[in-house]
């Protein structure tokens, strides 16, 4: 699921800002985007978001200010100075101008150099950085239950249509029978009456029965049913995305048994309506943990 939190600690003059987006993923990656130094966070900060996020790429920007953060370049004087002083004896033995700004100077290389933390400000800047993160992580967490909600309506709508389609084939079932009983006797009289051929009723009765066995597809809409009430009560639960995923493969596989094994126009196309709702729950189950 997707979904976005922010969150700010304070302390003194010191403050800590977490931002935090989650989209879809099938597993969890973390990655920290942190000013130089407080890179060495990342570790500390996936565990707390492992704690509470199971799947999705989750993209953390801290930002920490004050005492604890020194600047984050500074000017190497040293440096600078020995730049001047060659510029100068330069400038004395070919007669030119000394330049009265340092502009130019600062763009070389070693003249600004980053500042990174000490270890001990990384440390005590790691229980601002948690109340902050606990923080984002509150708001990511109500925005991805609230859109976790809604796919779940929506699944158990798609559900109660698939529901209805069943039955809709199940209602079906006992006239395609009669019309193949119908159809065979039709075609076995029209055979035998080419070949001037007699058929027992016993015979035309088992080859009717075999027909019905291979087309019966009574045990599939057992197990559809079965696999719906499933599906429903999985969205109860917490985390429940891997076990949905392994239902929506068992529906589709059904499905398809029940759109082969019958030749019937109407079952035909309710089945190929399953197939399309059957998709849709695929798609919703891959954002769900």
């Amino acid at each position: 699921m997707t979904g976005c939190g922010e969150g700010l600690a304070a302390e003194g003059a010191n403050t800590a800002r977490i931002e935090m987006r989650c989209v879809n993923n099938r597993f969890l990656k973390v990655t920290l985007r942190a000013r130089e130094g407080f890179a060495v966070l990342e570790s500390r900060i996936e565990a707390v978001v492992r704690e509470r996020v199971r799947r999705g790429a989750v993209q953390v920007s801290l930002d920490i200010a004050g005492p604890l953060a020194p600047a984050s370049r500074s000017l190497d004087q040293t440096q600078l100075a020995a730049y001047l002083d060659q510029l100068e004896d330069f400038c004395a033995t070919h007669d030119l101008p000394v330049p009265k700004t340092v502009d130019a100077l600062l763009a070389l290389p070693g003249i600004l150099v980053e500042s990174t933390p000490s270890q001990e400000a990384i440390d005590a800047a790691w229980p601002l950085v948690q109340r902050a993160l606990q923080a984002a992580l509150d708001r990511l967490e109500r925005m991805r239950r609230a859109e976790g909600d809604s796919m779940a309506r929506d699944m158990l709508a798609t559900c109660g249509e698939i529901r209805a389609l069943s039955a809709t084939i199940r209602d079906r079932v006992p006239a395609v029978l009669v019309e193949h009983r119908q159809r065979l006797r039709d075609r076995v009289a029209k055979v035998l009456e080419q070949q001037s051929l007699t058929l027992g009723e016993g015979d035309l009765a088992r080859e009717i029965a075999l027909l019905a066995d291979r087309t019966d597809i009574a045990e599939e809409l057992v197990r559809l049913e079965s696999h719906l009430e499933q599906f429903t009560r999985l969205l109860g639960e917490d985390s429940p995305g891997r076990s949905l995923d392994f239902l929506t493969q068992e529906l589709a596989r059904e499905t398809n048994t029940i759109g082969s094994k019958s030749s019937d126009v109407t079952i035909a196309h309710a089945v190929v309506e399953v197939k399309t709702r059957v998709e849709r729950l695929r798609e919703l189950v891959q954002n769900l943990e």
